[in-house]
């Protein structure tokens, strides 16, 4: 496609020329530097990336219309790297947004070049001054590529009645890519508003148009590749499979963005939909049929665990809490895990499932034709991985139900699966023992030395950038320093965990950067946690694996959508949120509609004009303490039962927090801000019978 029909037109030849040697210049600069690269330490992709944040910070010194017009010359001139550089500029548009909402950017180029001004506004976050452009000039019909833009940004920002007639104004027979997904999210759309049939037909165009709109869906965790080939089960599924993926699809979109609420009904009618695939069942191949002949596992009776269970660290620890499930008797059937070999978390702590289920992996044990099978098996038979039916007919987000299983497993005093299989796995690994034992000594342990394991959150492993997604959970290791100091002291060992590109610890005595050390391997992670007196975490992966195997935990830095699956050795506090006048979201806002779906991205709480706070040295120092001594045996510090009780009334649903307890130094710290009288909020009969069960 020819993206931009409009000439350039500039005010004089002298400029017109200034334009073109800077053009000629900037285009050579990468390049430049890339040769430049290759004879020094730093690699060509490293030196292009230094000269694009130096010419985003150069853009900042600029006036906003004067940087706006050298990104749109960029463009022009198909300037190599021009993406990442609009990307690292939309961080500053987004600050000089929140100041000022009604700053424009575009000015005179907008209304002579609308259609370059107003992509290029959406590419650096610009999205309502691009929506302006649109609707004025009606770009959306003339540019599949601009209407899909603009229709995915009204999405994330939450705005699906403009984005539903947007929308609706385009005629979407032709069959280029842009209006192939365009049409997939028309239908988004169409099924948020309850029209089943229209949704159906425009998920049913989509993958008519792109085969990977078949493949079987229900966490983007899947972390699917491209080009997928439907086998016959893609297409035997029909409406009800068709629906199946695109609520799947649709409630994880809407709960990202902050609508949660509206995730769970799409969840919900997913589930029903499985449930019309289920009155009938498939026909598999020879293949499968002798697969699950060999394993015992009558097709009626097949539960499949796709990709999205294992691709995760967290996600492994949501498979203990799965089983523990089934253990209550919350479900039944025979389960088959299904993974792809570079796609698994943790190897080793897969492992630690192979007595609760059959585990295939794609090429490695089946065959690359069978496992995709048996991953569209999901649609007729798979655990959903979003929301989960109680016993009692409820449907409740996934995790809320993992909480009340934890609080009904440690009310029947019952143990930790996990750290058994574990202990029969590896305790008896001599490799592993002798690794464990070699390593200690090179860091100078005493055999009877303990230690904690700590592990914060930062945004080296997702290459995440500041502001924006998951980074509100992140949090920088100086704070835990107090914290470390205040175990060492104890005499104690902390042993930092994470990935190699974690911030480093700096020199402490008997502190360990384990993360940045030879010995690291999936293997010892789980290895170290099992073997430790206590767990520093936080609303991350890790933690689960802590709780899987028992360890005493004291949680900091939390923030989250999810109520959690915690038991009752753990200690913890949230980051405190803070409205743009300085007033605290109080626990209740935190864990009911709008707040508590708007905790799952940082831009959506931005937008709502909320910033979380980092934990400050106190408060991690005081949830560390309650933990040690907790693991210790001595009497750890709690809060009063007045402040305890008023804490567990404001809860919504009272079990947010699994078997988790508050640290008593957050609650006295917070309590006139975090805690208000008489604000006990509203529940819902199934949640009242729930609360009075616990």
């Amino acid at each position: 496609m020819q993206r931009f029909k409009e000439p350039l037109v500039l005010q004089s030849p002298v400029r017109r020329r200034g334009f073109l040697e800077l053009f000629n210049a900037l285009e050579t600069l990468p390049a430049e530097s890339a040769r430049w690269g290759e004879r020094s330490l730093l690699g060509p992709q490293r030196w292009a990336r230094i000269l694009i944040v130096g010419t985003a910070k150069l853009l900042r010194l600029l006036p906003p219309r004067l940087a706006f017009l050298i990104l749109a010359l960029f463009e022009i001139g198909d300037l190599r790297d021009r993406r990442l550089l609009q990307r690292a500029y939309q961080v500053y548009c987004a600050s000089l947004l929140a100041k000022d909402p009604d700053l424009r950017f575009s000015g005179l180029l907008g209304r002579c070049f609308p259609m370059l001004s107003a992509e290029l506004l959406l590419r650096i976050g610009a999205d309502w001054e691009a929506y302006d452009l649109v609707l004025q000039d009606q770009l959306a019909a003339r540019s599949p590529e601009l209407a899909n833009m603009m229709i995915r940004a009204l999405f994330e920002l939450g705005e699906f009645d403009k984005a539903y007639r947007l929308a609706s104004q385009l005629d979407l027979r032709a069959r280029s890519e842009s209006e192939i997904h365009l049409t997939f999210l028309k239908g988004m759309l169409e099924i948020m508003v309850g029209n089943e049939s229209r949704a159906v037909e425009c998920m049913s165009d989509a993958c008519r148009g792109i085969p990977d709109y078949m493949r079987p869906h229900q966490n983007m965790a899947s972390r699917p590749a491209r080009n997928y080939h439907p086998n016959p089960l893609d297409f035997a599924c029909g409406a009800a499979g068709r629906l199946f993926d695109l609520c799947n699809f649709t409630g994880q979109r809407v709960t990202h963005v902050g609508s949660g609420d509206i995730g769970i009904g799409l969840f919900t009618r997913a589930l029903a939909a499985q449930s019309e695939l289920g009155e009938a069942a498939p026909a598999v191949s020879a293949e499968a049929s002798h697969l699950l002949r060999r394993l015992g596992i009558p097709l009626e009776q097949l539960r499949v665990l796709p990709e999205e269970w294992t691709t995760q660290i967290g996600h492994l620890g949501m498979l203990d809490i799965l089983f523990r499930m089934r253990d209550l008797g919350w479900w039944s059937g025979r389960p088959l895990i299904v993974v792809r070999p570079n796609c698994v978390a943790n190897r080793a702590f897969l492992r630690l499932f192979e007595r609760f289920a059959d585990v295939v992996v794609i090429g490695e044990t089946v065959s690359h034709a069978l496992g995709e099978e048996l991953l569209s098996l999901q649609r007729w038979y798979g655990m959903n991985f979003n929301v989960f039916r109680l016993p009692n007919g409820d449907v409740v987000p996934w995790q809320e139900a993992g909480a009340l299983a934890i609080l009904q497993w440690e009310r029947d005093g019952r143990g930790h699966p996990l750290r058994d299989e574990y202990d029969r796995i590896y305790e008896a690994a001599p490799k592993l023992q002798d690794d464990y034992r070699r390593m200690r000594e090179s860091w100078g342990m005493k055999p009877d030395d303990w230690y904690v394991c700590l592990h914060t959150r930062d945004g080296s492993h997702y290459s995440e950038v500041d502001g924006t997604g998951q980074t509100h959970r992140n949090a920088p290791i100086e704070t835990y320093l107090d914290a470390i100091h205040a175990v060492t002291r104890r005499g104690g060992w902390v042993i930092k965990l994470g990935g190699p590109n974690s911030p480093g610890l700096p020199p402490l005595d008997r502190a360990i950067d384990y993360a940045q050390s030879k010995f690291r391997s999936e293997l010892m992670d789980i290895c170290l946690i099992r073997n430790a007196k206590a767990f520093i975490g936080t609303t991350s992966g890790l933690t689960n694996v802590a709780i899987s195997f028992g360890i005493p935990s004291a949680l900091v830095n939390c923030i989250t959508t999810d109520p959690q699956l915690w038991n009752s050795a753990v200690r913890f506090a949230l980051k405190p949120v803070r409205l743009a006048d300085g007033r605290m979201l109080t626990q209740t806002q935190l864990t009911s509609p709008p707040w508590r779906w708007r905790l799952f991205d940082a831009c959506v709480l931005s937008r709502n004009g909320a910033q979380p706070l980092n934990n400050t040295s106190d408060e991690i120092l005081a949830v560390v303490e309650e933990v040690v001594d907790l693991a210790c045996g001595h009497a750890a510090d709690i809060a009063s039962q007045q402040l305890l009780s008023l804490w567990r009334e404001q809860l919504v649903p009272p079990h947010y927090y699994g078997g988790g307890t508050i640290s008593a130094h957050y609650l006295a710290k917070y309590e006139s801000a975090f805690l208000v009288p008489g604000a006990a909020p509203q529940r819902s009969l199934p949640e009242v019978a729930r609360a009075r069960q616990r």
